[in-house]
């Protein structure tokens, strides 16, 4: 069995040793980008001196490679930087941290060009370093995108200059819920304890994390979630809202009531500031403008909306949300930047230059699959179902996520699907080793549903490489669980249920009532 992950499209294994190590010469082209990971190449004890050539070939895919050997010297060919990167990450994954491995040639490419994750840093913050140890894990599995969701409404994260009161005050809500049960608790859906005073990503955090990001062949996509999942803005701003009313970053969790008006010049000219400073910051040719979860209450009370709407010739709220749309995506376009949104948003209004981002289908089924299938449109699959990290894996186990395609959904024409994202949202994840519980072993899985044909992919194969390559992973700060775990069987009774009653039980009875179960069950497990 070759061990790498994601599995390559192509890989032969050869009757000879190959050795790589610290007395290996680099020599040729993208020797920048390879030198960035060089702490991994293994100290050589016995090796023998040899030579990793990377060869400049314009016929290779971008991000594709051809990994091959020559008298005991090893070639890699490349159009790119990202092909380099990935040529040489699985070297170091065939070492092992050994400084000789069986020789394997392998001709590789992405299946997809879109390989994701999104962090949200809003309902907790992560540092700067700890951001820079993700991205080091992201391009090590050939993931390339880092979808950073800097605003919701429980805290704004980034700083604007134009609008200092955005982190003086939004950034920091005055208690946080503990699990999924409180935050329905309508009498007090959240514990006391203020949150978020300092715990913000200035100007100068962001370009250092965009410039380590490219180094590693990551593109940072940056997302202001508007108008909905709006408290954190309206709070600082409420000229911002329909009824100007000052309410504060909301504590609470779920989807709230508090939106952006739509009818209100003063709103897209404080949307257009903040996008401006930020488009100075991320260089990526995207902008994230969320759009998701929007409840139109205030706008169906709004008597400035409901005259727009009269104006416009707008018949429902879903048309006033693209009218508010499309006036940012204008805007950004003259940025240069073409705009994404949460799958919420897609209707036949929508500038038809945006992305989508299916998330769910619980709303704007038929629009999602209408714009995907019909009109042409391109799309980011996040499937809640398959792609959320921070459920349960009783809820979602890793078999799932592997064997997961975007067809699953209804949609038809493939060649509209730019790649997957898996997002992790933070409600209930605050510490660095829980984060890694939750998405370390999904990362995998993910490089693989990105990078490998589906024909290839096999998840007995995917499991048993997994386990091979453990304390590969596990050396580099990566966090496995037990298979036991990974697999969706934490709770006692599990393996005589069916998939389905697992997955209800292990979200209903379990993870609703105390989201850390089967984080303590790993912590007692590994101990």
């Amino acid at each position: 069995m070759i061990n790498l992950i994601p599995k390559p499209q192509k890989a032969v294994e050869l009757k000879e040793k190959i050795y790589f190590s610290t007395k290996t010469e680099f020599i040729g082209a993208f020797l920048d980008t390879v030198r960035l990971f060089w702490r991994f190449v293994p100290k050589a004890v016995d090796a023998v001196e040899n030579k990793l050539t990377f060869i400049k070939d314009d016929t290779v895919a971008s991000d594709g490679y051809m990994l091959t050997y020559n008298e005991g010297n090893i070639e890699i060919r490349c159009s790119d930087k990202g092909g380099a990167l990935y040529g040489f990450m699985t070297l170091v994954q065939l070492a092992a941290g050994n400084e000789q491995f069986d020789a394997v040639e392998v001709i590789d490419r992405p299946q997809f060009r879109w390989r994701s994750f999104m962090l949200d840093c809003s309902r907790h913050f992560w540092s700067v370093e700890y951001i820079k140890k993700t991205l080091d894990i992201l391009a090590s599995l050939k993931l390339n995108v880092f979808h950073w969701h800097l605003c919701d409404d429980q805290g704004w994260r980034v700083e604007i200059k134009k609008y200092p009161v955005l982190t003086e005050k939004g950034a920091v809500r005055k208690g946080s819920s503990r699990c999924p049960k409180q935050t329905l608790d309508k009498e007090k859906p959240y514990d006391d304890g203020v949150y978020g005073e300092g715990l913000f990503y200035s100007q100068d955090d962001v370009r250092d994390i965009v410039a380590y990001a490219a180094e590693r062949n990551i593109m940072v996509v940056p997302e202001i979630d508007v108008p909905g999942h709006a408290a954190a803005i309206i709070a600082c701003l409420p000229e911002m809202s329909c009824t100007g009313e000052q309410v504060e970053v909301d504590p609470r969790y779920g989807i709230l009531d508090r939106v952006l008006c739509c009818a209100k010049p003063r709103v897209y000219e404080i949307l257009k500031d903040i996008f401006d400073e930020l488009c100075e910051l991320f260089p990526a040719p995207y902008f994230h403008i969320g759009g998701d979860e929007v409840i139109p209450d205030a706008w169906n009370k709004c008597p400035d909306c409901q005259a727009l709407m009269k104006k416009e010739g707008l018949n429902s709220h879903v048309e006033l949300h693209g009218y508010f749309n499309n006036i940012l995506i204008a805007h950004l376009r003259t940025r240069g930047k073409r705009v994404i949104g949460w799958n919420d948003m897609l209707n036949p209004n929508l500038d038809k230059t945006s992305i989508g981002q299916l998330w769910t289908f619980e709303r704007g089924l038929k629009e999602a699959l209408d714009w995907v299938n019909h009109q042409g449109g391109d799309v980011i699959v996040s499937s809640q179902v398959y792609l959320y990290s921070d459920y349960p894996y009783s809820r979602l186990s890793l078999p799932a996520t592997y064997n997961f395609n975007a067809t699953f959904l209804g949609i038809e024409r493939e060649e509209g699907i730019l790649g997957y994202e898996m997002p992790l949202w933070t409600e209930y994840v605050a510490d660095e080793l829980k984060f890694g519980f939750h998405t370390h072993v999904r990362f995998l899985a993910l490089s693989e549903l990105c990078w490998t044909n589906p024909k290839a992919r096999n998840y007995e194969n995917f499991e048993q490489r997994i386990e091979k390559m453990r304390p590969y992973f596990e050396s580099r700060d990566m966090v496995i669980p037990p298979r036991k775990i990974y697999n969706g069987y934490s709770f006692d009774g599990a393996e005589n249920q069916t998939y389905f009653d697992r997955r209800m039980t292990g979200f209903n009875e379990h993870w609703f009532s105390d989201v850390d179960y089967e984080y303590n069950l790993f912590k007692d497990l590994t101990k």
